[in-house]
């Protein structure tokens, strides 16, 4: 949800809770013009506080959903880290060597590729999907980070 679509919301709340964006604005310590911006999508940028306390005064929560799109980030990875290399590795098998944090010697390659190469979103949400209660992201994410450091990986995010 960006910006444009917070502000949407905010005015249909403010409007069905009868209030007039200057006693919004009261209510939550902002501007007329600052509530105004965010109604109608000309704000760039408001803080994370500010725009918590209008969502409390409204009633509203501001809850975490995961992005659509992506069907299996496993099968993605996987597909994505092959394409250079003679052997393929399958969903199945990238999710569990990134479980077991065991890497045969035969998908070096393709693991260095997984850390260095590809998209960041698409490794977390492989890890969400491969985890299992004995190896939960927690430690699929150690397993990467043990990777990273051992091949020297360029990318320094895990």
């Amino acid at each position: 949800m960006n910006l444009v679509e917070i502000g949407q919301k905010i005015h249909s709340k403010r409007i069905e809770a009868g209030l007039l964006q200057e006693q919004l604005a009261r209510l939550t310590g902002l501007s007329r013009v600052t509530i105004n911006q965010l109604e109608n999508g000309t704000i760039n940028d408001i803080g994370f506080n500010k725009l918590k306390g209008i969502f409390e005064v409204l009633g509203v929560d501001m809850e975490i959903q995961q992005l659509p799109g992506m069907k299996s980030a496993l099968a993605v990875a996987a597909r994505s880290i092959s394409t250079s290399y003679k052997e393929v590795m399958s969903a199945e098998t990238l999710s569990q060597i990134l479980r077991s944090g065991e890497a045969p010697a035969r998908y070096h390659a393709h693991l260095m590729s997984l850390l260095d190469e590809t998209p960041l979103p698409v490794v977390v949400k492989a890890v969400f999907e491969a985890a299992t209660v004995d190896a939960p992201p927690k430690k699929i994410m150690k397993n990467l980070h043990q990777w990273a450091n051992q091949w020297k990986t360029r990318r320094k995010a895990f």
